[in-house]
């Protein structure tokens, strides 16, 4: 048994391990930059205290952005002030949409539909961001390029974690979140990350995007359904891999986790099950910890080489996260190698967060709680004041 069980929980752990490694080896800036005409789309909600440095990151673009559409829910949103004090530190216009309520799709599917009602011909790229992420100054170029010389339809990165001043709860989320960031590129081919998407001007007039959003919940879930459905080209670039400070303490952390791996569960549940295999055959380190308190030396020699492989992980996190130009503190890069040589408690958190997300059935997403019963059932149970905790 102890053999089966270390053969299983080390290669998952090398199986991560390689995902790391591959994705250091193609991971580099691209040698083609092109100009168009570009306009941003945010949906946004609530104060944030992300939202000054992103729109001092917007100005600093390399291609600067035709216009920015900024859509909220009502004028009594605090977004809506923040967005009018900030709004001079933009080079470029911004077009504030009110959308109104609707009760059969999230807030921000609501948001985006009204905003897409703005998008025009001369637009080549359109490029959907999130109010989180604090972009680097080749971001939108990198991004919008495959899109805007015909390399891609769609194109895409990710989120990386800062973790300065983060509990250990955010941490933990991070470590998870970094994993799939960095993960085998084959398990999330063809989906879309909403916080960071450019669609090519053909691929938009083809995908009715309001069409698409009408009753969903996730709209990067609904993007990704409705671009496999046309056969279009979706990019995932390991270039434009973003940086994203925290915000809140490790309860919206863990929220926040938890209802994305919600909407892989109800949108790609072949992914979710999958992630839900590779996590808990990494999670038998567990057992060969207590097998190893009780004098078992194949699984205390099992244990060490999961551990060891888990601080060569985390080291190499922290490659990618100097490289995507966060410098962070001792403290925090600390944090994440006790988590990679820790790794029976590690794997047993990341289990359990990832079994947070196996009821989907109500879901709260900023300040709006949500009864989700498939991909295209959705509907508002209640609504809480804009910006309160989610």
């Amino acid at each position: 048994m102890t053999l089966s069980l270390g053969l299983i929980a080390l290669l998952a752990t090398l199986a991560w391990l390689a995902g790391v490694i591959w994705f250091l080896r193609f991971f580099r800036a691209p040698a083609i930059e092109v100009p168009g005409r570009v306009t941003l789309l945010l949906a946004v909600t609530g104060r944030t205290n992300g939202l000054p440095p992103l729109f001092a990151a917007l100005a600093r673009q390399t291609l600067a952005p035709r216009r920015m559409l900024i859509a909220i829910e009502a004028e009594t949103d605090p977004a809506l002030a923040q967005v009018r004090e900030l709004e001079h530190l933009l080079p470029f216009p911004i077009e504030i949409i009110i959308a109104g309520l609707d009760e059969t799709r999230s807030q921000k599917a609501t948001n985006m539909i009204a905003a897409l009602a703005h998008v025009d011909a001369d637009d080549d790229a359109l490029v959907l961001l999130d109010a989180d992420i604090l972009p680097q100054d080749h971001w939108l170029s990198w991004l919008a390029t495959p899109a805007l010389n015909g390399a891609a339809d769609i194109v895409t990165g990710y989120r990386w974690h800062a973790l300065d001043a983060a509990g250990p709860g955010r941490h933990v989320v991070a470590w998870l979140d970094r994993s799939l960031a960095l993960g085998p590129r084959f398990l999330a081919a063809g989906l879309v990350w909403g916080g960071s998407v450019a669609i090519s001007r053909d691929a938009l007039a083809r995908m009715d995007l309001p069409g698409a959003l009408s009753r969903t919940f996730s709209t990067d879930g609904a993007i990704s359904r409705r671009a496999r459905a046309l056969g279009l080209r979706v990019l995932t670039r390991r270039a434009v891999l973003l940086p994203t400070p925290p915000e809140g303490g490790d309860r919206e952390a863990i929220a926040f986790k938890t209802r994305q791996m919600q909407i892989v569960h109800v949108y790609v549940p072949s992914l979710w099950r999958w992630l839900g295999l590779a996590l808990h055959a990494e999670a038998l380190v567990l057992p060969l910890a207590v097998l190893g308190v009780l004098g078992d030396g194949v699984a205390l020699g099992f244990l060490a080489a999961v551990s060891a492989v888990g601080l060569l992980r985390a080291a190499l996190h922290d490659r990618v996260t100097q490289a995507v130009g966060i410098r962070e503190g001792v403290v925090a890069r600390a944090a994440q190698l006790a988590l990679g040589a820790l790794a029976p408690v590690t794997a047993l958190a990341v289990a359990w967060l990832f079994w947070t997300s196996a009821r989907t059935r109500v879901i709260r997403w900023r300040h709006v709680e949500y009864e989700v019963l498939g991909p295209e059932e959705v509907r508002v149970l209640r609504r809480h004041v804009p910006g309160s905790a989610a």
